[in-house]
């Protein structure tokens, strides 16, 4: 194998390491919103069960102002009663007692269910605020560790670049030029090995006499699919 081909054989695993390492990378802010979403999914819980509670009581307190009304209105028909004269508008009077006492019934019954109803709401509420504290304490423990493994990638990645530029400088200006184009071109991977009588990278078989020459390798090798530079790997058999 030339040195050419050897430089370039180098730059391949390079470039596979770097392809693993940005697709980490990439999985990064996919895991964050996954965190967030699942904290933003707790606190809008708990928030609409706060609208819930907050309804509720806004309901008790309307009750709460008609069953006072509906009382006031009784004790003043039960003022009028001793000043009637007729018999007619007492039993009227009666008649309106009457009614507003069944009214009042009604709403305190309503009022009472909806006591019950706040009391079992407060209930879930420590169970609610238990989970978020969970949830937030999780995604902020995960966030550091997200935080932790990225730095960890990109100062890995900052290494191999490193070394590819190492690598790169030895190659003959003409060659370097042509690797960098069709690395920009094809997610990060110019060189690729011959594998069961195929391109590594887009699989496309290739003709007998490419494979002799790749065999010799005392030259540099397109294929023609994808372009890319063909080496045949120096462990191959």
């Amino acid at each position: 194998m030339t040195e050419e081909l050897q430089i370039l054989w180098s730059l391949h695993g390079l470039d596979e390491q770097l392809a693993t390492l940005n697709a980490a990378l990439h999985r990064h802010p996919v895991q964050r919103k996954s965190l967030s979403d699942r904290v933003g999914a707790e606190r809008t819980r708990l928030e609409g069960y706060k609208q819930q509670v907050a309804a509720k009581q806004v309901k008790r307190r309307e009750i709460e102002r008609d069953v006072e009304a509906l009382q006031v209105e009784e004790r003043k028909f039960q003022s009028q009663l001793p000043m009637v004269k007729k018999n007619e508008e007492y039993q009227a009077l009666l008649h309106e007692i009457t009614a507003s006492k069944a009214r009042r019934s009604e709403r305190e019954t309503e009022l009472l269910l909806l006591l019950d109803e706040e009391e079992r709401l407060q209930g879930e509420r420590p169970e609610l605020e238990r989970t978020l504290a969970g949830v937030e304490s999780e995604a902020a423990s995960r966030g550091r560790e997200i935080d932790a493994e990225e730095q960890r990638e990109r100062e890995q990645a900052g290494v191999i670049e490193a070394r590819r530029d190492a690598f790169l400088a030895r190659l003959p200006a003409a060659t370097r030029a042509r690797y960098e184009r069709i690395r920009g071109s094809r997610d990060g991977r110019a060189v690729v090995p011959i594998v069961k009588g195929a391109c590594g990278g887009c699989y496309r078989g290739q003709p007998p006499q490419v494979l002799q020459e790749a065999r010799r390798s005392d030259r540099l090798l397109t294929c023609e699919g994808c372009g890319r530079l063909l080496v045949w790997p120096p462990d191959a058999v």
